[in-house]
């Protein structure tokens, strides 16, 4: 049996998208929210709106696939479909 991951290639990259319209808008920008989560990684309101933008998107394209996502969590699932986010990979880099 084959599985078509096409529609699912075609929404992530759209996500991607999305996502880089955020992140662009956000990098380098002087009103940058930073700050420490509890293992003192930063975190910027530009992540936090990637992934809220990531979940928005998936909730509405993919109701019934889960979302695991670094900054709003969520549960591991062993069975279905599960979307794992990190809105920003290297987010001490972009923060500089």
């Amino acid at each position: 049996m084959t599985t078509d991951f096409t529609a699912d290639l075609d929404l992530a990259l759209c996500i991607a998208d999305e996502a880089d319209a955020v992140t662009r808008a956000r990098f380098g920008a002087l009103d940058l929210k930073v700050s420490d989560k509890p293992d003192l990684t930063p975190v910027s309101d530009a992540d936090l709106a990637v992934e809220r933008l990531v979940r928005d998107v998936l909730g509405a394209e993919r109701p019934a696939d889960a979302v695991l996502g670094e900054e709003f969590g969520g549960d591991a699932v062993f069975s279905g479909r599960q979307w794992v986010v990190d809105p920003i990979d290297g987010t001490k880099n972009f923060v500089r």
